[in-house]
């Protein structure tokens, strides 16, 4: 069950991080829009003008943590291992719900769609696919992979992302 359950997440975190612009063409002799928008990002290009006029959503300071994900606390209810942390401690289970308790030096997540909750980590590696880790405390975050999520709480961690689509943020729920 909770093999399904972190899969579930992992799944639900690859579809929101993957969906973004959309692209809407209008010809002005045309009835409407060759495709239509799937959120307020578009682009509109009208066939007298080469010239796209890009309409992007606000900035804002800080990235939010995707909707979907559950919280820690919840994270940790979900879990089907917990471990005490180890020096160099490498997780590389797919697709499970990991607890490590205790401070750590080194840890090293690899692997698919794999939740791990962390308590306090000098430096955190992550370089599978479709990763959530929790962790209170980051000093060094070094990211590789696709589409990797990591929330932590306290100081920002020093971030070294090679990854494509990784989320980074502090979890503040």
């Amino acid at each position: 069950m909770h093999r399904i359950t972190a899969s579930a997440l992992a799944l639900g975190l690859s579809l929101t991080a993957l969906t973004g612009c959309a692209v809407s063409i209008t010809d002005k002799d045309a009835a409407g829009p060759v495709a239509s928008p799937t959120d307020a990002s578009t682009l509109e290009m009208a066939t007298d003008d080469p010239r796209p006029e890009v309409i992007a959503p606000p900035a804002s300071d800080a990235p939010e943590a995707p909707s979907n994900l559950r919280t820690r606390d919840e994270a940790i209810s979900l879990a089907g291992t917990t471990v005490a942390c180890t020096p160099g401690l490498v997780i590389a289970d797919d697709g499970k719900v990991v607890r490590v308790e205790g401070a750590c030096d080194d840890v090293t997540v690899s692997g698919f769609a794999t939740v791990v909750v962390l308590d306090d980590v000098s430096t955190l590696t992550v370089s599978g696919d479709g990763i959530v880790v929790y962790a209170q405390q980051v000093g060094d975050l070094v990211v590789s992979g696709d589409v990797n999520t990591i929330l932590w709480r306290g100081s920002a961690p020093r971030l070294d992302d090679t990854g494509v689509a990784t989320t980074s943020v502090r979890d503040e729920r």
